[in-house]
């Protein structure tokens, strides 16, 4: 038994590293301060981000604490190639790719080094809206030889949807997100509440740009299919977070999160477990 729950609880959690750090970034609603705000990404430049994420996940199981961490990191190139039918069209390319994780008496380190380097193309409109990722789709990659899953997952929300509306220091907005989750082994949705405001217009890593903070609120709900069986998680979300956009450049320099996350977790044997996973997540423009 305690076997079977161990493999199950290195199989959740290490599709919740991909996961959670697709959450903080859906969850980062851009804006920006005096004017419209858009996304630019042209004239051929390329910008290079790196996104860390670090999960902690504690669980009550048997009268005992057992505590788990995960950590990853995303490196990519977004090079912009022009405009096609009103939508922006980007090259991502993969840098650097890996997960690591420690707990339960064992650890672990993934270097997912068949992606680096490679490329694909994605398109969205100025405001961040209508993202074809079809190409990421088809970018796969398994985590511990158990969890498959793809890019796509990955950059559905790496750059925050603008808000319509033309804003300015103290504009204020809400966000109604829905994320659905699905890949040959996991299945979730994610619904996201999100109250932002436009802080401040400050010079940020060499940019003008705008710093917008948000509080969020939520629930996740899915499935993940493991060798041992299917695994059911139910999880109320809550956290913070700000970002800082680059108002004449139309990119953002940098992103963070802070989440916490509570419910129940439904293991193969039919047991319910009490689960809280804390996510740092950092996206930053190098």
């Amino acid at each position: 038994m305690k076997k079977i729950y161990n493999l199950t609880l290195l199989s959740l959690i290490l599709a919740g590293a991909v996961i959670m750090t697709s959450c903080g970034k859906k969850i980062a609603s851009s804006a920006s301060g005096a004017g419209n705000l858009e996304y630019v990404f042209t004239g051929n430049k390329a910008y290079s981000y790196t996104q860390a994420s670090a999960v902690t996940q504690s669980i009550v199981f048997g009268g005992q604490d057992i505590n788990t961490s995960v950590i990853s990191e995303l490196g990519f190139t977004a090079t912009g190639k022009g405009i096609a039918g009103g939508s922006l069209i980007l090259e991502i390319a993969v840098d650097t790719f890996g997960v690591s994780f420690s707990g339960m008496g064992t650890s672990m380190k993934e270097d997912m080094k068949d992606l680096k380097g490679k490329s694909f193309m994605m398109t969205m409109d100025p405001k961040g809206d209508n993202k074809d990722l079809d190409e990421a789709k088809s970018m796969t990659y398994t985590v511990g030889g158990v969890q498959t899953s793809d890019l796509k997952e990955s950059f559905m929300m790496i750059f925050p949807e603008l808000p319509k509306e033309n804003v300015q220091i103290g504009y204020t907005w809400q966000d109604t997100d829905t994320l659905n989750i699905n890949t040959d082994s996991e299945t979730a949705e994610m619904i996201i509440n999100s109250n932002n405001t436009v802080e401040s217009r400050e010079e940020f890593a060499g940019y003008d740009c705008y710093k917008i903070n948000y509080t969020v609120s939520g629930t996740r709900d899915g499935s993940s299919q493991t060798p041992q069986g299917l695994i059911i998680m139910n999880l109320d979300i809550s956290g913070t977070g700000y970002y800082y956009f680059a108002i004449n450049e139309g990119i953002i320099v940098s992103d963070n999160v802070d989440l916490k996350m509570d419910g129940d977790l439904i293991i193969p044997t039919g047991d319910t477990v009490p689960i809280y996973m804390t996510t740092k997540s950092d996206l930053i423009l190098k």
